[in-house]
């Protein structure tokens, strides 16, 4: 089984279960302080630099996974609106 939740804002307590996905994924984020609240206490400090992703960087993001504090950056495939 795969679940997948995914927001907007992740400032909004919308998600109240986030600590419990194994995998975190987050992608260019408005301010600093959103990377620890997506990644988890820490990952901003251990290079997640998601509020500094350049708009013409599209699908770079920064990826934590269950057992692990390392952050790894990742870019994954992304198509426009006319592909």
């Amino acid at each position: 089984m795969c679940v997948v939740g995914a927001l907007q804002d992740p400032r909004k307590e919308i998600v109240r279960w986030r600590d419990l996905f194994p995998t975190k994924i987050a992608l260019r984020l408005v301010d600093d302080g959103q990377v620890d609240m997506v990644l988890g206490d820490g990952a901003r400090k251990r290079g997640a630099h998601c509020d500094e992703i350049a708009e013409s960087s599209p699908g770079v993001g920064y990826v934590v996974e269950e057992g692990s504090r390392a952050v790894t950056r990742v870019r994954s495939a992304f198509l426009t609106d006319d592909d």
